[in-house]
């Protein structure tokens, strides 16, 4: 009786609906190869060879200091932990962008002339993963603010094409960063592209 009235139930309720979610990046989130910077569990019990003497604070000023009397650091010496994880996250930032792809980052495309005409921000994880991101008018008139999303991304060989809203850029790789032509209402512009600075 009780299963009878739980199928009838489940029966009645109405589907679920999956029309109108955004159109977005359809990975879900792993958990990273290498794990953030954690220290070892008996980090930091021993004090350091010659560390065990020192102040941790510095002692009350008794005159003026001049600027120049400071010769490495105006702060007390980090401690060992600190240190540990300074470089841990020093090394995670270059371990994640050994692992971007070239055209992540920020950029700025100019016309032929030299204006700018967008800015654009892109994430690209490398290894033949989406590449997505925003971008923003740069030649709009004033107190208006023009831009979208960008992307999902796909390549051509070294051509990537990037869609925009009423448009898309094609680009391909240079020495100085990348070239290619802006498409907008039908209408080609040759481009470059660099990093904004």
């Amino acid at each position: 009786m009780i299963l009878f009235a739980l199928i009838s139930v489940v029966a009645l309720e109405p589907a679920i609906q999956t029309t109108g979610l955004l159109d977005a990046t359809p990975e879900t989130y792993q958990a990273p190869v290498i794990r953030p910077f954690e220290p070892p569990s008996d980090f930091g019990r021993e004090e350091a060879q010659g560390d065990a003497a020192t102040d941790r604070h510095r002692r009350p000023l008794t005159a003026p200091v001049e600027v120049n009397a400071y010769v490495g650091s105006y702060e007390v010496s980090p401690t060992d932990a600190e240190i540990a994880y300074d470089q841990g996250v020093a090394q995670a930032q270059i371990d994640a962008d050994a692992r971007s792809g070239p055209l992540d980052g920020r950029w700025r495309v100019v016309g032929h002339n030299g204006k700018p005409l967008l800015s654009l921000a892109l994430t690209d994880r490398g290894a033949g993963r989406m590449i997505e991101g925003a971008w923003r008018r740069l030649d709009a008139p004033s107190g208006t603010d023009q831009g979208g999303a960008a992307g999902p991304a796909s390549r051509s060989g070294d051509i990537a094409v990037i869609p925009l809203s009423g448009g898309e850029l094609h680009l391909h790789p240079t020495a100085r960063g990348w070239a290619g032509e802006l498409i907008q209402n039908g209408r080609a512009r040759p481009v470059t592209v660099s990093r904004a600075g």
